[in-house]
């Protein structure tokens, strides 16, 4: 084997030890029901026709397929960076949308070109159930509350071996039930308090009329003044008693000497 044929050889592993070769290693993503998933796809060098497909990538299966460096086709979209070898990578970036049980299963994302080889990388896609929060059994209509409206939580997963990352953000059909089920609860505790308040005026009303009612009543004589009005009246009937035997007094007989 001569130099030539030599360095082709070392030309040709060293692309393929880059991730350069037909099929590279799979990335797997997951992403939750009604929320989006974008996922990196990392190659060597650069090229002008990008495609995006669920395997067996057939014909049908084609999601997008386009020269353009940005590309949407319902809920599939693709974003390409150019890279500068060896500077930095190119990555090809797929995204969906509005995720259901059906998206779960396996992509493909890929760069056509004559040479080097056309590049390809295997992407599994797992669609795990939005998480339901229990709801509180109640039948009242809330007077009024205001909700404050969830804020839309991103999540990056970073993969050391693929350099794939994925967001995913809740969706405004997950924030809209959030705050349904939050109102009645809201609806609940602001009846509560009013009822509370209700019932604290009734019974200080209560307390209040039954005070002024007993303010209002004559008050009954003490034991002390009974008993020296009773002492009084008998002096009095002694003086009286007394009073009268004196003048019962007989007359003084008269006698003849």
């Amino acid at each position: 084997m001569d130099v030539r044929q030599t360095l082709i050889c070392f030309f040709f592993f060293t692309l393929r030890g880059r991730n350069t070769g037909l099929i590279n290693a799979e990335i797997i993503s997951t992403g939750t029901e009604g929320g989006n998933i974008t996922v990196a796809c990392i190659f060597t060098f650069s090229a002008r026709k990008k495609i995006f497909c669920k395997q067996p990538c057939e014909e049908g299966d084609i999601l997008i397929e386009t020269e353009d460096v940005t590309a949407q086709r319902g809920r599939y979209s693709i974003t390409y960076t150019e890279g500068a070898y060896p500077v930095r990578s190119t990555v090809l970036y797929v995204s969906i949308t509005k995720l259901t049980k059906s998206d779960a299963g396996k992509y493909r994302c890929g760069l056509h070109r004559s040479l080097p080889l056309p590049s390809y990388q295997d992407i599994e896609i797992r669609v795990e159930e939005a998480p339901i929060s229990s709801k509180p059994n109640v039948t009242l209509k809330p007077l009024s509350a205001s909700v404050p409206s969830a804020s839309t939580q991103t999540t990056t997963q970073l993969s050391s071996s693929t350099g794939s990352y994925t967001p995913s953000s809740a969706s405004p059909e997950g924030t809209q039930q959030s705050q349904k089920e939050q109102t009645p609860a809201a609806g609940v505790l602001l009846y509560v308090r009013l009822t509370l308040v209700i019932m604290i005026i009734v019974l200080s009303t209560a307390v209040l009329i039954i005070c002024r009612k007993r303010a209002s009543e004559p008050k009954e004589p003490s034991v002390e003044a009974v008993y020296a009005n009773i002492t009084e009246a008998n002096r009095v009937s002694e003086e009286i008693r007394e009073e009268d035997e004196e003048s019962r007094t007989p007359p003084l007989e008269m006698s003849a000497v």
